[in-house]
């Protein structure tokens, strides 16, 4: 999806914003282009969806057991410096009944997710 332009209006000329949508790699990268002119110096993104997961029985029906992406910013890409990149990981719910507790949590490395949606804003010229 495209840069949010409307930030410029005041003033934001070293900042885009926007929403990505886009499938990480098997290492857990997903790019975002920035459509800076010479690179990209710092990003941030974050999960822009509720993370609820859908009853397979009903699809109506929310099961409550949530996972959750959150990123980091990864070194520039030399040969696309314009493009922002982040190490995407998934924080996932074991199960309904042990939601409720922290230990039923498990971190890992989002290889190979598709529809990864993150709202980001990024710093560069």
């Amino acid at each position: 999806m495209p840069a949010d332009n409307k930030l410029k209006a005041f003033g934001f000329v070293y900042g885009q914003s926007g929403t990505a949508r886009g499938t990480t790699t098997s290492s857990g990268v997903l790019t975002v282009p920035t459509f800076f002119g010479n690179r990209v110096v710092y990003a941030i993104a974050s999960r822009s969806l509720n993370g609820l997961r859908n009853n397979n029985a009903d699809p109506a029906a929310n099961t409550g057991v949530g996972t959750f992406v959150w990123c980091r910013q990864i070194t520039v890409n030399p040969t696309n410096p314009t493009t922002a990149r982040f190490r995407v990981y998934r924080s996932a719910t074991i199960s309904a009944a042990s939601a409720v507790t922290t230990l039923s949590r498990k971190e890992t490395l989002a290889t190979a997710i598709t529809a990864v949606q993150v709202d980001w804003l990024a710093f560069g010229y």
